[in-house]
């Protein structure tokens, strides 16, 4: 008794102490996240690049069945640019594809984006549960919710949270750098009107300036700091087993709570959009070989017209170093910033 009552004191002096230091005092915070990151990857290494596999093999399918659908819809246009082609080249006149039909083909592209951005989030979020799953699983892992109960291990209530995560992040993130290029676009150009803008830049040097850069450098700011203070909140979906408005509160505050907090943040997310947009550079240059090898099989596969295998040429570097990239940095940066919600909700609990 004697000895347990001694421990107890210890403990608590030693919490007192803990929660007496200085927030600067604590472990380092990139190096502890990187640690348990590493960590959590080295002990479940074999179920997280299953997961991964499986979900880059459905992501590329899914991808190849949005492209094959959309070149399908476009096939009237590319016969058409085809068509005007061999009619010039009969008449010995140069060529350019009309407008109209470019325009056409932009608008196809356009619509086959969101099924696109689908496909990424379902993967995104598929990925960032079997993280979260795997983090919160080691030792010293926190699964409990903002409430302080467990939460409940349903991992298709986890993923369907993570993916209203997803999706309603991304369309509060993107809105403000779309009505900034929208906002440029209706005073300083054509494309609402027919003849002329609405400030002229001859007569309105200055302004027309100020409209031209000011609303899309505005909207890109917000848009950064959106994404930023909602790094968390698909791991606080998936960890905490909060509701998508609630896992965007949860980040918010985690991220903007003390100067410590948004300090980690930074330290953790920038390096991994740089690693992850500098591996996909990477690749994007080592799978440009592929363009020639695709509109070489697009002509001799598939019909002959030079102008869609020249379409399917771009495509495919592109595909595969998207896909690459997300296989090779997901996992890592989905378990890192699990691992840095955790760190954040366990320095909150001490310090409160």
């Amino acid at each position: 008794m004697t000895n347990g009552t001694a421990d107890d004191d210890d403990g608590a002096r030693g919490a007192a102490t803990c929660a007496e230091r200085p927030i600067g005092e604590y472990e380092s915070a990139q190096r502890g996240i990187v640690r348990a990151t590493f960590t959590v990857l080295r002990r479940n290494g074999r179920h997280l690049l299953r997961r991964t596999a499986c979900v880059t093999g459905l992501a590329a399918l899914g991808g190849l069945l949005v492209t094959t659908v959309a070149f399908l819809v476009a096939w009237p246009v590319f016969a058409q640019i085809r068509s005007d082609a061999a009619v010039a080249r009969q008449m010995e006149d140069s060529f350019a594809p009309d407008g109209s039909l470019v325009d056409e083909l932009w608008l196809i592209a356009l619509a086959g984006l969101p099924f696109l951005i689908l496909l990424l989030h379902l993967g995104c979020a598929a990925l960032q549960t079997a993280s979260a799953h795997a983090a919160a699983a080691e030792p010293g892992g926190d699964r409990r919710t903002q409430s302080g109960s467990r939460s409940i291990d349903r991992p298709r209530a986890r993923f369907r949270a993570v993916l209203g995560v997803y999706l309603l992040r991304g369309v509060c993130v993107w809105v403000p750098l779309v009505a900034g290029v929208l906002v440029e676009q209706y005073f300083t150009t054509t494309m609402f009107r027919e003849y002329t803008v609405i400030v002229p830049k001859w007569q309105y040097p200055n302004l027309f300036a100020l409209l031209r850069y000011g609303p899309p450098t505005l909207g890109l700011l917000i848009t950064l700091v959106l994404r930023f203070s909602w790094a968390l909140a698909p791991a606080a979906a998936a960890v905490e087993g909060l509701s998508p408005f609630a896992a965007l509160r949860r980040s918010w505050s985690l991220v903007w709570a003390r100067s410590v907090g948004w300090l980690r943040a930074v330290a953790v997310t920038l390096p991994l959009g740089v690693l992850t947009v500098g591996m996909y550079v990477l690749l994007h240059l080592a799978a440009r070989p592929l363009r020639s090898r695709t509109v070489s099989l697009f002509l001799e596969w598939g019909p002959d017209n030079t102008y869609a295998a020249y379409v399917a040429g771009l495509l495919a570097p592109i595909a595969v170093a998207l896909l690459l990239a997300g296989a090779l940095a997901l996992p890592p940066a989905h378990t890192a910033l699990t691992v840095l919600h955790q760190r954040l909700v366990q320095l909150r609990e001490r310090t409160t």
